[in-house]
């Protein structure tokens, strides 16, 4: 099932409220735009990425993309194995016929005969999105590491699988994105963008006091559970990095001598 993700960005408000009203800004605004980089961030850790690594201002890139349906075509073979007349030379004429004719019965007995054989002893089976289901884990979406595949014989239902299975990569990234654009942030590439009428998400804005947020709920958001205490608080250091440099310039912008602008 997919799980519920939510962000209520108090957090913000408390520790923005003194600067915040010293540089005479929008307080729901501001908090607003912060509640959209915090899903930001949230999109750029959570997976397909090509290395784990910070926080980013961004959904992810077109690299990481590809990196996960690398992923997942390597994870989609784990879980299957093809038995096919195409591509595949069986020397024995009733090996060639039983695959031919779809004869699983058959088939799964001669198996338990192929000595030094990866297809010793497996099932076959006809190609599912539910079979294969079964055998990853539903958190992270990879086969589990003691996984048993199953025989396939029809390559066509195996093509046609994996391109379903590929064609979710990013969808996990799309939900923070979703989320992210409805608190006013900018499109993510149109790999993740693609997915966006296919989630859902929810966010909400008070004044008095000033909150915003955002409540999501889909598969694949295991990494950025893990990861939300460090995700706030890369947001909360880089929120007050922020409003110090707008101090700073409203400083010099009145006329007083600042020694270095924050970065």
């Amino acid at each position: 099932m997919p799980k519920n993700f939510s962000v209520d960005d108090t957090l913000f408000r408390a520790q923005a409220k003194k600067l915040v009203k010293h540089l005479k800004i929008d307080e729901t605004k501001f908090v607003r735009d912060q509640a959209g980089m915090l899903a930001q961030n949230f999109a750029s850790i959570t997976p397909p990425f090509v290395s784990y690594g910070k926080p980013k201002l961004n959904y992810g890139t077109k690299k990481d993309l590809m990196q996960g349906a690398k992923t997942t075509t390597k994870g989609f073979y784990q879980t299957i194995q093809m038995m096919t007349t195409d591509g595949q030379n069986w020397k024995s004429k009733s090996l060639r016929a039983a695959i031919q004719r779809g004869d699983m019965n058959y088939l799964e007995a001669r198996l338990k005969h192929f000595k030094r054989s990866k297809k010793r002893n497996l099932k076959v089976r006809k190609y599912s999105d539910n079979l294969r289901n079964k055998k990853r884990n539903k958190q992270t979406g990879r086969p589990y590491k003691d996984v048993t595949p199953y025989v396939v014989l029809s390559r066509a239902d195996a093509d046609r699988g994996l391109a379903r299975a590929v064609s979710h990569v990013g969808l996990a990234k799309a939900v923070f994105a979703k989320a992210a654009i409805r608190l006013g942030r900018k499109k993510p590439i149109k790999d993740i963008a693609r997915h966006l009428n296919s989630v859902h998400a929810s966010v909400f804005v008070t004044k008095n006091p000033s909150t915003a947020g955002f409540k999501i709920s889909s598969h694949g958001l295991n990494q950025a559970e893990k990861r939300i205490k460090e995700v706030e608080t890369f947001r909360l250091k880089g929120m007050v990095k922020r409003l110090k440099r707008l101090v700073e310039i409203d400083a010099q912008f009145a006329g007083f001598k600042v020694k270095k602008l924050t970065k």
